[in-house]
């Protein structure tokens, strides 16, 4: 049968395919029928993808590699359906992975949600902007310039500003849109430049805090999961690791993969720089009790709370920044045109 590559499904529609699935399984269906009978009602994209994840399993392949392959399940959530699979739990293994990428899904959403309001307040204050130095100050400048006086250094600021926008800003739009496209051709094909940004987001003051959190919290559940479902400790920390997407974190994890594998208590691993102060005891306890899954599970729900007050306060010191900064913008067009005005007719009283 020949590798067709088939494109990532959203995680949404992920979701609802395990769920389903799920479902079907639990009814008594066997896989080949639940893969079958989940093909109904879904789009012909992801009906093909369903059809060649069945055909993988009729001709004798696991689902976990199946469906990694038609519908681009991680290395984590493909990792727990195929030990539910060895161990007989395949109902247990695909309600796990459904409710960590609901998790995962609904800790995602919150960051996103949180940062719509500056975004939209950025691209209000940005269209404001460019309207008023396109719009208002042509049609201003002829007059501040047939006034034949000495312009107020703001008002000759804002006239530079202003002209050198109609003149150079679409050669500026251009070149800013190219620079987007090659770094972003750049973090997607070269590991060192991704290394890099990440680097610099991990060093930006509470946005890389939060970055580190969020993809510490997402390491945390899907290693705990593995350990709940039966893995052993090292492999499941291997399997984890590999699925981090924030470079300095997952370096340094993947650099004590060995010594896991060795035996080396997990807790000991945890302590290191940016690492919240409560994850090392929390999973150090978890050994100790022989709970680890559990422990790494709560901890990683400690770390979502601590996100979501992170982000209230990132987006309550972002809010009148932006709010101070729009007005400035607009506080400073106003009184460029309004300076001189107030000069010329000032001079013409003591006339």
């Amino acid at each position: 049968m020949n590798k067709i590559r088939y494109k990532k499904w959203r995680r949404k529609d992920t979701i609802l395919f395990l769920e389903r699935l799920e479902l079907y399984v639990s009814a008594g269906l066997t896989i080949n029928r639940a893969l079958s009978i989940s093909t109904e009602g879904i789009p012909m994209r992801q009906k093909m993808a369903v059809q060649h994840a069945l055909d993988m399993v009729e001709a004798g392949g696991l689902l976990s590699k199946a469906l990694t392959e038609s519908i681009g399940l991680s290395k984590t959530i493909a990792g727990l359906i195929e030990h539910g699979e060895s161990s007989g739990e395949l109902v247990r293994a695909l309600g796990v992975a459904k409710s960590l990428m609901e998790r995962e899904d609904e800790l995602l959403k919150k960051c996103t949600s949180a940062m719509a309001y500056p975004v939209i307040i950025a691209v209000f204050a940005s269209l404001l902007t460019i309207g008023l130095v396109r719009g208002v100050m042509p049609q201003i400048i002829p007059m501040l310039k047939s006034l034949h006086v000495q312009l107020p250094l703001l008002t000759r600021a804002v006239i530079f500003v202003s002209e050198s926008f109609l003149k150079y800003g679409l050669y500026a739009a251009v070149l800013v849109a190219i620079a987007s496209i090659s770094v972003s051709i750049l973090y997607k094909k070269v590991e060192r430049f991704k290394s890099a940004v990440h680097a610099v987001i991990l060093r930006i003051p509470l946005i890389g805090g939060l970055s580190f959190s969020y993809f510490l919290a997402v390491f945390l559940r899907s290693c705990g999961a593995l350990l709940e479902s039966g893995l052993s400790i090292s492999r499941a920390y291997a399997s984890t690791v590999r699925t981090i997407s924030f470079i300095p974190l997952r370096d340094r994890l993947q650099a004590k993969t060995s010594a896991v594998s060795r035996g080396v208590p997990i807790a000991t691993i945890f302590a290191f720089s940016h690492m919240p102060s409560y994850v090392a005891p929390l999973v150090n306890a978890g050994e100790v009790s022989g709970t680890l899954g559990t422990s790494m599970v709560r901890a990683a729900a400690i770390l979502d709370r601590e996100i979501e007050h992170s982000l209230k306060r990132l987006t309550s010191l972002i809010e009148p920044v932006m709010m101070a900064g729009m007005g400035m913008v607009v506080g400073s067009i106003a009184l460029s045109i309004m300076m001189p005005i107030y000069d010329i007719s000032r001079v013409l009283q003591q006339h």
